[in-house]
């Protein structure tokens, strides 16, 4: 006698219902992916520093250098000055060659000396209130022409001075305020200035700041050279400076 079988039921397949969610999160995955791989290179591509970042950041690293000498040198049609002097944190102190004169400041306080005082007078008694704008710390001055946006900044060969090897920029500056640069009166025109540095390339120190400017006075047009020489090396401040009482702020 034959057994009669049960019918086998046919259950369709399952795993063709999982198979296109899966497809589904995997496109999706690479998609993410891809768009999380191209903003990160695009971030990148943006964070690369331009030339005044980088001369920026290196002024401002070479600015922590406070001790140093310096010499100031300027020439314009007829004249030419040289101060000699030193730098100790927020404190210059020096003279002006060829002229019976020393000079001490303390951050913007100024004053004078000559061997027929006894005594220090600040530079409004002695009439000399144009002093800073030739004697005055080249950080403190490269920082304010460096705070505009609209620089041409190049990159110079590496050149030597006392020495050492110095990499060179060259800076043309939208002219600032006439009276942050020079001793002239308001009716004289600042119409070009170009930068040079030299930076150190091991210890980061500025050795040398140079300037160039064409002013027009009285419709003029004269060229001012003034270059600022700095060695690590300072010598210390005579024991008679002014003795500056700084205000404290209080807490």
């Amino acid at each position: 006698m034959l057994m009669r079988l049960a019918p086998v039921e046919n259950k369709p397949e399952k795993q063709h219902i999982f198979l296109q969610p899966y497809f589904i999160i995997t496109f999706v995955v690479v998609v993410l992916s891809s768009v999380c791989v191209f903003l990160l290179t695009r971030q990148k591509e943006e964070a690369v520093p331009t030339m005044l970042d980088i001369v920026a950041e290196t002024t401002a690293a070479a600015a922590a250098h406070k001790h140093y000498n310096l010499v100031i040198e300027e020439s314009g049609p007829g004249y030419l000055l040289r101060f000699s002097g030193q730098v100790h944190d927020d404190r210059l102190y020096g003279k002006i060659d060829g002229y019976d004169l020393e000079i001490f400041a303390d951050e913007d306080q100024f004053f004078i000396k000559n061997s027929l005082a006894s005594e220090w007078q600040d530079i409004k008694t002695a009439k000399l209130e144009t002093l800073p704008t030739l004697i005055r710390d080249p950080h403190y001055l490269l920082a304010n022409l460096m705070a505009g946006k609209e620089i041409a900044i190049e990159t110079g060969t590496p050149r030597t001075v006392d020495d050492v090897i110095c990499q060179t920029y060259f800076l043309e500056i939208p002219p600032p305020n006439l009276q942050l640069l020079t001793r002239f009166s308001t009716d004289a025109t600042l119409d070009k200035l170009q930068v040079y540095l030299w930076f150190a390339e091991e210890s980061g120190f500025m050795h040398r700041l140079a300037v160039m400017m064409n002013v027009t006075v009285a419709e003029e047009t004269i060229q001012i050279n003034r270059t600022y020489n700095l060695s690590p090396e300072a010598k210390d401040f005579p024991e008679d400076i002014p003795k500056i009482n700084r205000k404290v702020m209080p807490i």
